[in-house]
C-alpha cells in the first residue's frame, strides 16, 4: 500500500471511531448503573429528608439571610474582594436542602450558616459562577458534585459551578399569566379554578415552592402545603420523586437568579420570587389528554426525551422562554431516563409511555388530582 493509502485508511477508521464512541457511551453499563445509582442516593436522601424534617423539601427555598454585619471578614475564600460583599438572602433549591444526606455537609453549610455568603467576593483561584451557573455564585457554595452529575451527559463539563442532570417532581403546570392568573378546568361538568397555590395541591406533585417571596408586582407568591409520603394514596413505588433531564439548570440556581437579584437593602421582602424556579431543576406535567375533550392535545415536547420540532435534544438549552415545556425527563440514555421514587427504588422508564401514565408517575394522589383523567389506575408494570 502507498503512503496515500494508508493515510485514507487511517482517516476513514477515524471517522468510524468518532461516529461509534458516542454510540458505545450511551449505551455503557456502567454509566447507566453510576446514573441509576445516582438518582437512589437523590431519591432516599429526600426520604430522609422527610424522614427528619416532617416534610419533603420544595422546588424553591430559602435558607437564611447573609448580612455584612454579621462577619464581613469571613467570606469562605481567604483571597476574595470583601469590598463587594452585600446582605443577601439565600434563594436555593430541593438539591441544597438534601446535601447533608449526600455526604457534602460543607457545601450545605455555607448555604446554611451565617458566616458565609453564597454569592460575591470571588478571588483568581475562586472564581465566581458565570453563564448557565448564574452571575456571581461563589465556588464553594455552587460546587461540582459527582452525584448530580449523569455520566452519560454530555453537558456535564460545560457548566463551571454546579453542574447538573437531575430534576424533582414539581407536579402541575401552571399556565396561568405571571405565575398567578387563574384558568379553568371542567370536571364532572363543573368548572374549577386553577391557580398557582391550586396547582401545588398535594395529590398535584411532590416538590412545591417554599419561598415566602413576592412576584414583581408586589404581590405575595403562595407557600405550597406541607407534603408527607404519608400522602402517597398511589404508593409509594407509583410516583416519582426526581429523573434526569439534559437541560437541567445548575443544582444550586433557583430560575434564573444571579446575585444582584438575591442583594438586599433594608428588608427581606423585597427580593422576587423567580417564576421559573419550577422548571430549572423540576418536572412538570401539563394538562394534555388526547381523549378528554377539555384538554389540550399532547405537545411532543411534553413528552420524556421531547424536543421543539427540528432541535436536537442533546444541542437544546433551557431558557426563560422555553422552560416550562421542557421541564420534562430527557436523558443521554437510548430510548428513555431513569427515575427515583418515594419508596427508594430506580426504574427506566421508556420514552414511549403513554401521557396520562407519566402524569400519574407524578402525582401522589391521582383519584384527588387534577389531571384530565382522575379516575386513571397504575398497573403494576405501568
Amino acid at each position: 500500500m502507498t503512503l496515500t493509502e494508508w493515510l485514507v485508511v487511517i482517516v476513514c477508521v477515524g471517522i468510524l471511531l468518532g461516529l461509534l464512541i458516542p454510540f458505545i457511551g450511551r449505551h455503557s453499563p456502567h454509566r447507566r448503573n453510576q446514573c441509576s445509582t445516582n438518582l437512589k442516593n437523590l431519591a432516599l436522601a429526600s426520604i430522609l429528608y422527610e424522614n427528619a424534617r416532617g416534610k419533603l423539601p420544595g422546588y424553591a427555598m430559602d435558607f437564611g439571610t447573609w448580612t455584612v454585619s454579621a462577619k464581613p471578614s469571613d467570606p469562605s475564600d481567604p483571597d476574595a474582594d470583601t469590598s463587594t460583599l452585600d446582605s443577601h438572602r439565600k434563594i436555593g433549591t430541593w438539591a441544597v436542602a438534601v446535601l447533608p444526606w449526600l455526604d457534602a455537609q460543607p457545601t450545605f453549610e455555607h448555604w446554611t450558616d451565617d458566616r458565609y455568603p453564597i454569592v460575591l467576593g470571588g478571588s483568581d483561584a475562586m472564581p465566581l459562577s458565570s453563564g448557565e451557573a448564574g452571575n456571581g455564585f461563589t465556588s464553594l457554595a455552587a460546587v461540582n458534585l459527582a452525584v448530580f452529575q449523569c455520566p452519560s451527559n454530555p453537558r456535564s463539563g460545560e457548566v463551571t459551578h454546579g453542574s447538573n442532570s437531575y430534576i424533582c417532581n414539581a407536579g402541575m403546570y401552571h399556565r396561568g399569566a405571571n405565575g398567578e392568573a387563574a384558568w379553568q378546568i371542567l370536571r364532572g361538568g363543573e368548572q374549577i379554578t386553577i391557580d398557582f397555590a391550586r396547582s401545588m395541591a398535594t395529590a398535584n406533585g411532590v416538590f412545591n415552592n417554599k419561598v415566602p417571596a413576592i412576584r414583581t408586582d408586589g404581590r405575595p407568591v403562595a407557600v405550597g402545603p406541607d407534603v408527607l409520603l404519608a400522602d402517597f394514596t398511589d404508593g409509594q413505588g407509583n410516583t416519582m420523586l426526581v429523573s434526569e433531564n439534559l437541560q437541567a439548570m445548575p443544582w444550586h440556581r433557583a430560575g434564573f437568579i444571579n446575585a444582584e437579584d438575591l442583594i438586599i437593602t433594608d428588608q427581606a421582602s423585597e427580593v422576587r420570587y423567580h417564576e421559573s424556579s419550577r422548571y430549572t431543576q423540576g418536572m412538570v406535567w401539563h394538562f394534555e389528554d388526547v381523549d378528554v375533550n377539555e384538554a389540550t392535545a399532547v405537545d411532543p415536547v411534553h413528552r420524556i426525551n421531547g424536543s421543539p420540532l427540528g432541535e436536537n435534544l442533546f444541542n437544546l438549552r433551557m431558557n426563560k422562554l422555553n422552560a416550562a415545556d421542557v421541564a420534562r425527563p430527557s436523558s443521554a440514555h437510548v430510548e428513555g431516563v431513569y427515575a427515583g421514587f418515594a419508596d427508594g427504588a430506580t426504574r427506566f422508564i421508556r420514552e414511549s409511555i403513554d401521557y396520562q401514565v407519566y402524569q400519574a408517575l407524578l402525582t401522589p394522589s391521582g383519584n384527588l388530582s387534577d389531571v384530565p383523567r382522575p379516575e386513571f389506575k397504575l398497573s403494576d408494570d405501568f
